[in-house]
């Protein structure tokens, strides 16, 4: 008798659902059992001698903040604040976002950000399930992750390099900069995961189309990622538009799979010196910088709306659970001038049901 290949297609694509909802009950018992929700110390952050430390805002401190942020216009909402941009500003910097990314990269290239090495500590399954799948005698595609928002590959490239010659671990890379998708796919340790079949790179705007790798079921057979890194990149996105940007990105999971976050959070020391700068603010949290890109800075409900519930906390047909969603608050300190600096950002891992 025949048997058709969408037929095999789709039993396995079942099989992997199960694989995935089975992947995450053994991750939920392991990340417990080794203890990795523990405060993860930099190679410098010893006993006597940290460079950081968990910094706790007290009630008084957040109103503060919050009051410092609300009190613009001197109690006038009529009036605008000479820290807002005006309306023809706020536009051109979003018809030309991605240039100033391509320019940004163009100044910088690879020298801005450092390689995120940290990755497996905060966000274990990264390399737990790809290595965990392994051991799955049933045909299924290879673990695929895909991190949207990039940049030159400093998340991406590390976990390349740590699955070399995995055939089990593929992972895609996707930016709004042409530049920075270029100067990834220059990186030698790219080029050897490319050669290998494991690493692909593609410009995508996230904002204004689904997945283009995601597209062409013939030629790439999956359902959906397995899992996806969004680290710093919804930020710099328009307000406006983060609902469309999020339903893009909860489209590339399959059943399953999980989403990883980490972005800039509210009155983060960066978001107290730019609200207090001359025509910076493009909108409500909402900032440009000086080298053209700009900065949103998320709290916590703001997330769990765009990935989980509607604005009245009312679950809707995104189908995604919050597995974990917390504040990163952090003292850096300054050991040359004795300065401290007050960082905050938003931690998310969700599961797509």
């Amino acid at each position: 008798f025949t048997i058709h290949y969408s037929s095999i297609r789709h039993i396995i694509n079942i099989m992997e659902t199960d694989i995935a909802s089975s992947y995450w009950t053994l991750f939920k018992n392991e990340y417990r059992k080794d203890g990795c929700n523990q405060q993860i110390l930099d190679k410098g952050d010893r006993e006597n001698d940290r460079i950081w430390e968990e910094d706790f805002w007290t009630e008084s401190e957040l109103q503060k903040a919050f009051d410092r942020l609300s009190n613009k216009n001197n109690g006038d909402d009529n009036v605008t604040s000479v820290r807002d941009a005006k309306v023809h500003v706020v536009q051109r910097f979003e018809r030309e976002a991605a240039l100033n990314w391509d320019k940004f990269y163009t100044r910088n290239s690879t020298n801005f950000f450092k390689d995120r090495h940290y990755l497996e500590e905060v966000f274990p399954e990264l390399l737990m399930l790809a290595e965990k799948r392994k051991k799955f005698l049933v045909p299924c595609s290879p673990y695929l992750l895909l991190e949207i928002g990039c940049g030159v590959g400093n998340a991406l490239l590390p976990l390349l390099e740590r699955n070399r010659g995995n055939a089990n671990f593929h992972a895609w890379g996707f930016d709004l900069s042409s530049v920075a998708i270029e100067l990834m796919k220059k990186d030698k340790r790219f080029v050897k995961a490319e050669l290998d079949g494991q690493a692909r790179a593609a410009i995508w705007d996230v904002t204004a189309n689904p997945c283009p790798l995601l597209l062409n079921m013939k030629e790439h057979p999956y359902v959906g990622a397995d899992a996806a890194l969004l680290l710093f990149c919804l930020s710099a996105v328009s307000p406006q538009k983060m609902e469309i940007a999020a339903k893009h990105i909860i489209e590339t999971l399959k059943q399953g799979g999980t989403l990883l976050f980490r972005d800039y959070g509210r009155y983060d020391e960066a978001e107290m010196k730019l609200d207090t700068a001359k025509g910076k603010r493009l909108g409500e949290h909402f900032y440009a910088k000086q080298d053209g890109t700009r900065c949103y800075y998320f709290d916590l409900d703001d997330v769990k709306k765009l990935f989980c519930c509607d604005t009245n906390g009312e679950s809707t047909s995104k189908k995604m659970e919050i597995v974990e969603l917390k504040y990163i608050r952090r003292i850096y300190k300054n050991r040359g001038d004795n300065s401290v600096r007050r960082r905050v950002w938003v931690h998310g891992r969700f599961r797509k049901l």
